[in-house]
């Protein structure tokens, strides 16, 4: 293998298994009137990309591309004849890559897709669906969902509430739940509720009547996996409504809680205290015992310095008692 054939293959390796930190986000729901004016935001990273682009998927056909724009080059290419209604824009800044759409018609309210490319290698985006608010007063649904206030954490519990309020139509119609998790480009059906009349109260209104309903999904034992985006949509007259969704938010259990964190500064504060003294007194002990030894030592050369002999010359009659005494010593020693 050659020295660039092997650069090549490293390189890949690594591009491919840094790609995987990348991220692309969408805003997963809007809803916007016909004839209006919308804008699709589209955030992306800025590492290793080579070129994004937005395409849009119409329910039973396939996929068409809107524009792409190769990366730092600042340049849209419109595809599929989108450029000719002038009513697609594109708006391209760093770690950003937003759709417009002016002059909504019919054919626009779609699932659109930011994606982004490298080495070609395809990322899409969780995809943003465009519904249409319905302006028409006998016909309209309002469905309104409340946000969720409180943090939560795994093992939690929480209730999510949509309230419904339309005119009743003849026939039957149901309220479903809906989950978009991180990474899925489509809504994951979960739950279903019935019109049932102990849930809803109802009002007469020139000769129709407007119903109000609300409708809760419990969850217990909440675990990350629960984290997305629930929405709230409605099956009447005909027509799906959805609500502006409710954002779940699960925060995993941490160990650095500010309590935790409050008391560990507390604890190690103490031990350091606590180390310190103890070496101050034992510093404090080793310093009196060495002056011990040390007044010891000096006492001691004081007494041995107070000890003095008397070298003065023995007297004349002391010698001459001494040579009378060694003489007789020699006297009786005799040879045999």
């Amino acid at each position: 293998m050659s020295l660039q054939s092997s650069f090549t293959f490293f390189f890949l390796i690594f591009a491919y298994g840094t790609c995987e930190e990348d991220f692309i986000h969408q805003q997963p729901l809007v809803v916007a009137e016909l004839g209006s004016r919308v804008t699709l935001p589209c955030f992306h990273s800025d590492d290793y990309v080579t070129t994004v682009s937005w395409t849009k998927h119409s329910a039973g056909k396939k996929p068409l591309l809107i524009a792409y724009s190769d990366f730092n080059s600042g340049r849209v290419t419109y595809q599929n004849a989108f450029n000719n209604t002038n009513r697609f824009f594109i708006t391209v800044a760093s770690g950003s890559y937003n759709l417009t759409i002016i002059h909504l018609e019919k054919e626009d309210f779609a699932t659109y897709y930011c994606v982004k490319d490298f080495l070609n290698r395809l990322m899409f985006g969780e995809g943003t669906i465009l519904l249409r608010k319905e302006t028409d007063r006998i016909s309209s649904t309002s469905v309104i969902q409340q946000p969720v206030s409180d943090r939560l954490h795994p093992g939690d519990s929480v209730t999510l509430q949509c309230s419904v309020s339309s005119h009743i139509c003849a026939g039957h119609y149901r309220v479903y739940w809906f989950k978009r998790s991180s990474g899925y480009s489509q809504p994951g059906f979960i739950y279903t509720h019935d019109n049932r009349s102990d849930q809803c109260l109802e009002s007469s209104e020139k000769s129709s009547f407007v119903q109000s309903c609300v409708y809760s999904l419990s969850q217990t034992e909440l675990t990350t996996s629960d984290a997305g985006v629930y929405y709230c949509a409605v099956d009447t007259c005909g027509k799906i409504h959805f609500g502006n969704g409710t954002k779940l938010t699960i925060e995993a259990s941490s160990f650095w809680n500010p309590v935790v964190v409050i008391l560990f500064t507390i604890s190690v504060t103490s031990i350091v205290a606590n180390i310190v003294l103890v070496l101050q007194n034992r510093r404090k002990e080793t310093t009196e015992q060495l002056r011990g030894q040390i007044n010891q030592i000096e006492t001691d050369d004081l007494n041995y310095a107070a000890l003095h002999f008397s070298k003065t010359k023995p007297s004349t009659s002391r010698r001459s008692s001494i040579k009378t005494i060694q003489e007789t010593i020699y006297s009786e020693t005799t040879v045999h």
